[in-house]
């Protein structure tokens, strides 16, 4: 790291809604050429500071300065006129321009305010050699992979000069190989003096890619120490303010029990494939599923979903056959609840009330002739939200307006309403922070015990081996190897059977 000034560096900041403080006195540094990490629960504090660094919003009381000098951030435009680039979760770009377009967006070549497609692919492939990425130039953005979309923004922050990165989770939608391509590319940023600032959840990737970890907890700043110095045991209990529950999620020995879920030689011809899958799930098994992107993995958790009508083979739940899954409705009524991936554009409506995101998938009968009865849909969701320890301000809120571990909750709450046999969950725990992580495991662990069979499909190793009776790893479309009782050490044969790193 060089040795210069630092390249960003804040004192007492502090951001207050109305009597709510959100940020009180944060003080730190960021060195040229630091990957810190910027940690805490939901709620913590994080999104603010980010905010205030990329000129979102104005803080109530600090400073910010850039290379040793203070400087007012009033705006998006003046952070990124000063270096400062911020990548949120959500991407920002133009879907329907490529991808030379959006590298070269308020930037454009050109002269006497002409400039033609030539020249602006000219310039962003220039961009692209300088940081050795490899980028299809002439797609549109909307066709890339999430994975090189990220590039692509990143790229964009860079070829304006930005010498400050701001990353809010980007690994969170990630698979295992795509998170790691993206921390190679963190590093070899930071090695040409890049500082970035990566907020996450995933401890693993913070302690093999991150020089520092800055921990905030209700507003405050908690911590502040080399990643080397401390630990994941240390970290989670400055977030939480408490030590961290040691738990053990999987099963007690017990025997089998009936299968509620049975695939027999399931196939399916587009890609991603899949190649005479069987598997089954017993009564009160979490049976986890792990693969690598491109796997098959997700196919088998969406179609069971049933938002793929192609693919052909045995279903049987309960022991009752389903000729033929042709929609969500058909896995619904065998009693089968899918919890999506993307909590976002599959499963809630940001602006619906909690009450009604609780109650949506039994809203039928919740009615009369018409007419939704609102008592019984209040006691339902105030039963749901007990169960799933939901934190709210009250059930009339908008599910928008919540936490991601608490929007996630309400999610896993609304699939619960219909009283399945089998949930079949998808990247459960994704974007969520480590409390809500623990609670959401507990939740599937007190499910397990009632009866309810889970079919566990993530590409999180930790929570694949942690959380399930039994783990099948699918690689190419094929079911090619099980752990019975899997634990922390079976991470390593996962990933080898997978193809993924050892």
């Amino acid at each position: 790291m060089q040795s210069e000034a630092a390249a960003l560096s804040v004192d007492g900041l502090m951001k207050q809604y109305g009597r709510q403080r959100v940020l009180e006195g944060v003080s730190f540094s960021l060195r040229h050429g630091e990957v810190a990490a910027l940690l805490g629960e939901n709620g913590a504090g994080k999104s603010t500071l980010a905010k205030l660094l990329a000129g979102a919003i104005t803080p109530d009381g600090g400073t910010i300065a850039v290379e040793g000098r203070q400087v007012p951030l009033s705006s998006p435009r003046a952070a990124i006129q000063h270096g400062i680039s911020f990548m949120p979760q959500e991407l920002i770009y133009v879907p329907r321009l490529t991808v030379a377009e959006n590298i070269c967006l308020g930037r454009v070549p050109g002269r006497l305010g002409a400039t033609s497609p030539r020249a602006i692919r000219r310039r962003a492939q220039e961009e692209a050699r300088t940081f050795n990425l490899d980028l299809p130039l002439d797609r549109d953005m909307d066709s890339l992979p999430l994975a090189q979309q990220q590039q692509v923004e990143i790229l964009k922050a860079l070829a304006r000069r930005s010498r400050i990165l701001l990353l809010d989770e980007p690994t969170a939608a990630l698979s295992s190989s795509d998170s790691d391509q993206l921390l190679q590319l963190t590093s070899t940023l930071a090695a040409r003096g890049v500082a970035i600032l990566y907020i996450s959840h995933r401890l693993d990737e913070v302690f093999r890619a991150c020089d520092t970890a800055h921990v905030l907890r209700n507003g405050r700043l908690v911590q502040s120490t080399p990643v080397q110095d401390t630990s994941p045991h240390e970290v989670i209990e400055q977030m939480l303010g408490r030590p961290p529950e040691e738990a053990d999620f999987t099963a007690e020995d017990r025997p089998a029990t009936r299968p509620v879920l049975e695939l027999a030689a399931w196939n399916r011809e587009r890609t991603p494939t899949l190649r005479d899958v069987s598997l089954t799930v017993g009564a009160g098994e979490i049976v986890g599923l792990y693969g690598v992107r491109g796997s098959g993995a997700e196919t088998v958790a969406e179609a069971l979903g049933g938002l793929h009508d192609d693919v052909s083979g045995s279903t049987v739940v309960d022991g009752r056959q389903i000729k033929r899954i042709t929609g969500p409705i058909t896995t619904r009524r065998a009693g089968i609840a899918y919890v999506p991936a993307d909590r976002k554009s599959q499963g809630l409506v940001s602006i619906m009330p909690i009450v009604s995101s609780l109650s949506l998938t039994v809203l039928h009968s919740l009615t009369r002739f018409g007419i939704v009865r609102r008592r019984r849909e209040s006691a339902l969701a105030a039963r749901l939200a007990q169960q799933v320890l939901l934190r709210a301000r009250s059930l009339n809120q908008p599910v928008g307006e919540l936490s991601g571990g608490n929007q996630q909750k309400v999610l896993v709450g609304s699939r619960l309403a219909v009283k399945p046999k089998v949930l079949v969950l998808q990247e459960p725990t994704r974007g969520v922070d480590v409390g809500a992580r623990l609670e959401l495991h507990r939740l599937l662990r007190a499910l397990a015990d009632e009866g309810t069979g889970q079919l566990l499909v993530t590409s999180d190793i930790e929570e694949a081996v942690g959380l399930s009776d039994r783990l099948l790893i699918i690689r190419d479309g094929q079911v090619v190897h099980e752990i019975a009782r899997p634990s922390l050490a079976s991470q390593s044969e996962a990933l080898h059977a997978a193809g993924g790193p050892q």
